[in-house]
């Protein structure tokens, strides 16, 4: 049997060996994600109609911003459509769109349908709008995310430049407070510190990227991965999305938008617990949820480890003087590559320092995902409530 200094030792090789990898990781993954804008790509010849498809259940916070933004996107082609389907909000969105549609023509607020068997709520919403929208490319994009005007004609470009089919826009994600700042920083860490370039790949059809910041698809390649209808089921529809396109053999980018496309996905410590307790345990399963398990399990490790050996080497405790060194060392470049995103990202560079708080919040929130996935079987969004058997990933 390893003694406890033995399996410390273990446990921090794994740690610094995490970091290293991330470090290695970090600059293919910039390299190889474009950015929306930069370099500037011609125009295309003809400029491809496009209509921008909205879900909105209970969004009145959020949806006037969001769909004003679309409506005054700067595109040199056909004036888009921007289609906009209620999804039975109990709330004021009903109204917003009605009092946004008298104004603005180019806006059609779709009433939804209650989604059939066997239908999640949002697949079904963008599954009405992309049926009711004429556009030889969609764009779906969440309710609560707004557009700078030139984001839409910078998007084309690149796709059409590219010669792509689907292109996913990662956005500038807002943050205020504390908890915002520790957390919501996982999701781009995830993407940038792990094997998120090979999304970017044509190769590897396994691994895609989406996002409800904007999915831009031809609708011919749409067609052909079967529509929201083959993945009507789906919890992370957008990803999921993606995955369907690039394995029907299409050609799939996520491009960098921050400059154009913000979005406030979470107010507070509560909605982001929430929020994330809805989806993320619909994750593990497949080669994709493989990959994500495991980077979980020794993301943990990366950042939990360090910190528990320094607080037992400072007092005191059986810590060899060796081990405290490599502990630092995993945590100080942790914390380096953190202050890089952060830079990269326009991030406030503090909450590099949060590393171990985030992790650990991110394991007890992974942890009742899956309670509420696997032991009350309930899916909850949005004042609907789902069995979590009948839906996927």
């Amino acid at each position: 049997m390893k003694s406890p200094s033995s399996v410390l030792h273990a446990l921090l090789l794994v740690s610094l060996g995490m970091s290293v990898l991330a470090a290695i990781a970090f600059p293919i993954n910039v390299l190889r994600m474009p950015r929306l804008s930069r370099p500037r790509r011609p125009d295309p010849a003809p400029w491809p109609r496009v209509s921008i498809v909205v879900p909105a259940r209970n969004e009145e916070r959020g949806i006037e911003a969001g769909v004003r933004s679309h409506l005054a996107q700067e595109y040199p082609g056909p004036p888009p459509e921007v289609v906009v389907v209620d999804d039975r909000s109990t709330d004021a969105t009903r109204r917003i769109l009605e009092r946004v549609a008298r104004t603005e023509p180019r806006l059609r607020a779709v009433s939804g349908a209650e989604p059939p068997a066997g239908w999640l709520g949002k697949p079904h919403a963008l599954h009405q709008g992309a049926a009711a929208a004429s556009g030889d490319l969609l764009l779906f994009a969440d309710a609560d995310v707004v557009y700078a005007p030139a984001a839409l004609a910078e998007a084309v470009r690149l796709l059409e430049a590219e010669r792509l089919d689907f292109l996913s826009l990662f956005p500038a994600l807002e943050m205020h407070g504390f908890w915002e700042n520790v957390l919501m920083p996982n999701i781009p860490i995830s993407f940038f510190f792990g094997l998120g370039f090979l999304a970017n790949s044509d190769r590897h059809r396994w691994m895609a990227a989406g996002g409800g910041a904007g999915n831009l698809v031809r609708r011919s390649a749409y067609a052909s991965a079967g529509g929201h209808a083959a993945i009507r089921d789906s919890v992370i529809d957008d990803i999921r999305l993606a995955m369907a396109v690039k394995r029907a053999g299409f050609r799939c980018r996520i491009a960098q938008a921050d400059d154009h496309v913000r979005v406030r996905m979470y107010r507070g410590f509560r909605e982001v617990w929430n929020g994330f307790t809805k989806n993320v345990a619909f994750v593990f399963g497949g080669a994709f949820g493989l990959v994500f398990l495991l980077g979980t399990a020794l993301t943990w490790v990366a950042a939990l480890a360090p910190v528990a050996a320094l607080a037992a080497w400072a007092a005191g405790l059986p810590v060899s003087r060796g081990d405290a060194v490599l502990a630092a060392a995993a945590l100080l470049l942790t914390i380096l590559l953190r202050v890089l995103l952060a830079r990269r990202l326009a991030y406030p560079v503090w909450a590099a320092w949060t590393q171990p708080i985030m992790t650990a919040v991110w394991g007890g929130l992974i942890a009742r995902s899956l309670y509420w996935r696997f032991v009350r079987r309930e899916l909850r969004w949005r004042g609907r409530s789902y069995d979590a058997q009948r839906a996927g990933f």
